[in-house]
């Protein structure tokens, strides 16, 4: 997702998706929740739970770029080079800026996904960079450009062998989260693709399903852009 997305639709992320990633141990305090956002605040008051974290994170999003990024090949090379992956606290989760090249992840939401997810993640703010989606665009050119970046990251995920829609898996699990995310989605001005559109998608393009198949469709959505 750029930085400048959704600002019409006002949705405020931190009040989407408690507790996505389950039944990771608390922190010493009981704060420390397992894929579920946390502010800068909240963070600093453990700093012994949070800074191996964030080592660990900016660790693996290190190495994922690496794969990613020579799964993308020559013919992106050019337009990728110098990308960084950054870890830091962001109430947007995911933010990809074409013009300085950068991705950076939530620390909060991401330091235990899984490497599927954290790749989708990636690949997918990849996909804006070397598409160079930069500009400011009509809610139509903006929803094509998402599923463009779709696209891309699928493309580099199946490269590396994750062909399931784990991603979705991990940051929706609740219905009434997706309808409440999608019904935004399908507002005249959203700058997204709805979910369904979007699952579509990947499935069309041999992004496979985990279990549950044709059931998870309705269900495991994400929102990221």
């Amino acid at each position: 997702m750029r930085a400048n997305e959704f600002i019409d639709e006002a949705i405020n992320r931190r009040d989407l998706l408690k507790g996505v990633a389950g039944a990771a141990a608390l922190g010493a305090t009981g704060l420390a929740k397992a894929g579920e956002y946390q502010d800068l605040e909240t963070i600093k008051k453990e700093p012994d739970v949070w800074m191996p974290r964030f080592e660990q994170l900016q660790q693996r999003s290190n190495g994922m770029l690496g794969k990613l990024m020579r799964a993308a090949g020559p013919e992106w090379a050019q337009r990728l080079k110098g990308t960084k992956v950054i870890v830091m606290s962001n109430d947007q989760w995911v933010q990809g800026n074409a013009g300085n090249r950068t991705v950076s992840l939530d620390l909060t939401v991401f330091w235990d996904a899984p490497d599927s997810t954290l790749a989708f993640a990636i690949a997918h703010e990849l996909g804006h960079i070397a598409l160079a989606h930069n500009d400011q665009p009509d809610p139509g050119k903006a929803r094509q450009e998402e599923m463009d970046a779709d696209d891309f990251a699928i493309k580099l995920c199946r490269a590396l062998g994750y062909n399931k829609v784990e991603m979705f898996k991990f940051l929706h699990q609740k219905q009434s989260d997706y309808d409440f995310y999608n019904s935004i989605t399908k507002l005249p001005n959203s700058s997204h693709p709805s979910y369904d559109q979007r699952i579509k998608r990947a499935d069309q393009k041999g992004f496979q399903l985990s279990k549950g198949g044709v059931k998870q469709m309705n269900t495991l959505m994400t929102h990221l852009a």
